[in-house]
């Protein structure tokens, strides 16, 4: 497309007088891109339509849409290049780069988080252990660009709030010393995601077998396996391991709770093996059940500021930033009225086929839950809380308060929300 090419003949030309320096590039295509403006001249449909109507389309470089929903190559130079992608599916996915550029929003919005990582011990070039830290949590909208840095400068997750939602990336194809790229698993983990060796990959195969046909020397085969692995492929095994038990939906229905001591028993087993390097791995899979949680009540709700109230739970986990990002979408709202409006609607949602019924998977949720959340929310503390409830002439109807308290607490969905 015609401006498309224009663009990158200028980026092509500035990157050029700075002998195509990879420290030179991120500014200048996000400069390129601020003033080219695209996003006010053309959509993203006009992309698709000329894709389908073009003879001949410029050199692909993700033929068969490894990044992007799909991914498509508009202009294709020697050193760079410019794809437009297609996001249907928001991810948590916190994720450097092996390459430089920028982006731009054409479509949609996202909410853009910023990582930092402290790295504490390196077990291997592929499997890091550390703190990772949230630096920045804003809201990206049409227009909107940012720099890409390869390797730990810049560390952050997108996930995209409208379905779909379109990113115009400036990129060069690969830079060998940002590698690897490594993907971040909270709380604690660096790991490459592209990293595979051919046997593991096989016998995780040939698990899977045994879990799906159902073999009763299953476990036992795991576990002997489990115990002579390095920690870096213990935690792949138990990757692979927990999506299967989990997909199982049928087992799950007549054996709930089942799949979860099954697998918490192989991690036993890992952390007995590798000791303080692996300890972290019982948050890591912790944090993972929280994240499908929340997917699966965001899956039962379909009004946007619903969705967009989970995708802030999915994706912050400190109160204080889920207010400001309340805030810039609510300018005028109390963002504590606008969380307890959310959760009366949810709690109100009635869901068929789950134990709790409603959409917030808490299966009492009244006017004495309602209170407790506020007061939380509020940075009240339980003994704050209970003296409001002993002030009232009247006592509020529902459970007593404390049984209100620990199931807040305890819920997963309230669980980002705990965090001042």
């Amino acid at each position: 497309m015609e401006l498309f090419q224009q663009l990158g003949a200028e980026i092509e030309s500035l990157w050029l007088e700075k002998n195509y320096n990879e420290d030179d590039l991120p500014a200048i295509a996000a400069d390129a891109l601020r003033r080219a403006g695209l996003p006010s001249k053309l959509s993203a449909w006009d992309v698709v339509d000329w894709s389908l109507k073009e003879t001949d389309l410029p050199l692909q470089r993700d033929v068969h849409g490894r990044f992007g929903d799909p991914p498509i190559t508009i202009y294709s130079g020697a050193r760079f290049h410019i794809d437009l992608y297609f996001w249907f599916e928001g991810t948590t996915a916190i994720h450097q780069h092996g390459f430089c550029g920028a982006f731009q929003v054409l479509l949609g919005s996202s909410i853009h988080s910023w990582y930092e990582f402290d790295r504490k011990e390196k077990i291997n070039t592929f499997y890091e252990i550390g703190d990772i830290r949230l630096k920045v949590c804003e809201i990206l909208e049409v227009g909107d660009v940012q720099e890409i840095w390869g390797g730990r400068r810049y560390i952050h997750s997108l996930f995209h709030l409208d379905r779909p939602s379109a990113t115009i990336v400036v990129r060069t194809d690969r830079s060998p010393i940002d590698l690897p790229q490594f993907s971040y698993e909270k709380p604690y983990l660096a790991v490459d995601p592209f990293f595979e060796e051919a046997t593991t990959t096989k016998k995780i195969q040939m698990m899977g077998t045994l879990i799906r046909a159902q073999r009763p020397e299953a476990d036992e085969s795991i576990i002997r396996w489990l115990q002579t692995s390095d920690l870096h492929t213990a935690f792949v095994v138990l990757s692979n391991l927990r999506a299967r038990l989990r997909s199982d939906q049928l087992k799950q229905i007549f054996s709930p709770g089942q799949a979860g001591s099954r697998f918490s028993g192989l991690l036993d087993i890992v952390i007995e093996r590798h000791g303080p390097e692996a300890a972290g791995l019982r948050d890591v899979f912790k944090h993972y059940d929280m994240l499908d949680e929340i997917v699966k009540l965001r899956g039962y709700v379909s009004h946007p500021e619903h969705r967009f109230f989970m995708a802030l739970l999915l994706n912050v986990d400190r109160r204080g930033l889920i207010f400001d990002l309340i805030k810039h979408r609510y300018p005028d709202a109390d963002p504590v009225e606008k969380v307890l409006d959310w959760v009366f609607d949810l709690a109100e949602t009635r869901v068929v086929g789950i134990d709790s019924s409603n959409a917030l998977g808490i299966a009492e949720f009244g006017e004495t839950e309602m209170i407790v959340l506020e007061g939380i929310l509020r940075g009240r503390s339980d003994e704050q809380i209970h003296q409001e409830f002993s002030s009232r002439t009247q006592p509020s109807p529902g459970r007593p308060v404390d049984a209100a308290i620990v199931s807040i607490r305890n819920a997963v969905i309230f669980r980002p929300l705990l965090v001042p």
